[in-house]
C-alpha cells in the first residue's frame, strides 16, 4: 500500500493522509501503469505476435471504436466521430480508418439522412476481428485474475465500469 504525507498549506505542517486520499493515490499509480502498458501496446504486441499477419493493432483500435460508437448513436459513425472517440486529430483518424477499410474490416456507406456524408460500418471481417480481439483480451484478463474470487472479479468489474462511466 502506498502511503503519502500531505502538506497542509493552511496549517504549514505535514499530516497523514486520509484513507480516501491513500485510495486515490493507489488509483493514480494503477492508472499510470495501465497507461504505460497501453502506450507500450503490451496487449496489442502480444496479439500481433500470437495471431501473426492476421492481426493489425491499428485495425483493432478502429473496429473497437466503431463497435462502441454504433452502440452510442443511431447514426452511422463518421471519421470525425472515430477521431474524437480515439482522441486523435482528423488526419490521423482518416489514415486509421482508410487502413481498416483497405484491410477489409470497415466499409464506407452513404448516410441515410445526408447523402453527402459518409458513415462507417463493420464488415463481416471487422466483426470477426472484434470477436477475436475481445476473446484474446478476456483470456489475458482471466489469467491476470486467476487467483481472484468470483466476488472480487464481479466487484472489480462493477467498480471499474462505474469509474469509467463517470469520466
Amino acid at each position: 500500500m502506498y502511503m503519502i504525507l500531505a502538506y497542509n498549506y493552511n496549517m504549514k505542517s505535514i499530516m497523514k493522509p486520509s484513507k480516501r486520499q491513500n485510495a486515490i493515490l493507489q488509483i493514480d499509480r494503477a492508472m499510470v501503469r495501465i497507461r504505460r502498458s497501453q502506450t507500450k501496446r503490451t496487449i496489442g504486441q502480444q496479439m500481433e505476435r500470437e495471431l501473426g499477419n492476421r492481426f493489425k493493432i491499428a485495425h483493432s483500435v478502429v473496429v473497437d471504436a466503431l463497435d462502441d460508437l454504433s452502440a452510442m448513436t443511431e447514426e452511422k459513425p463518421s471519421i470525425r466521430m472515430v477521431g474524437e472517440y480515439l482522441g486523435v486529430d482528423p488526419s490521423r483518424a482518416s489514415r486509421l480508418v482508410a487502413d481498416a477499410v483497405q484491410g477489409g474490416h470497415v466499409r464506407r456507406v452513404a448516410c441515410q439522412n445526408d447523402g453527402r456524408s459518409t458513415g462507417l460500418e463493420l464488415t463481416g471481417s471487422g466483426r470477426k476481428l472484434l470477436q477475436t480481439a475481445s476473446r484474446f483480451r478476456q483470456r489475458i484478463f482471466s489469467k491476470a485474475m486467476a487467483g481472484w474470487s468470483d466476488g472480487d472479479c464481479n466487484e472489480f468489474a462493477r467498480l471499474l465500469m462505474k469509474f469509467t462511466e463517470s469520466s
